[in-house]
């Protein structure tokens, strides 16, 4: 079962240390966070899973165009990779976030 988190204000510009909370990153468990990106209308901007937030959000910072938009993020933690897989296609599908490329079509 996943542990879901309320959506928090979110920094991208903050020390890539502090973009993602203990909790969202958790160093000793083996989990997977499936994280969502919103804007400052709550507009969902992006959807995705990781093992380490703290690693993988500052990829987005340097790669992703809709970064610098991002006002709030949410996060499920999943005990398992496959659980936060399927937990991500069911919500770029059903959510429809404006930046996915990946499993909107059945992909990934």
């Amino acid at each position: 079962m996943a542990v879901t988190q309320r959506l928090r204000a979110f920094d991208p510009y903050a020390p890539s240390r502090e973009l993602a909370t203990d909790e969202e990153s958790p160093r000793l468990a083996p989990v997977t966070a499936l994280y969502r990106f919103f804007d400052a209308d709550k507009q969902l901007l992006y959807v995705g899973i990781t093992g380490q937030p703290r690693e993988r959000w500052p990829v987005h910072r340097r790669k992703a165009k809709w970064w610098p938009l991002t006002t709030y993020v949410a996060v499920e933690i999943h005990p398992t990779e496959w659980q936060a897989l399927d937990a991500e296609r069911a919500a770029i599908k059903s959510e429809n976030p404006s930046f996915n490329k990946r499993s909107k079509e059945g992909g990934r």
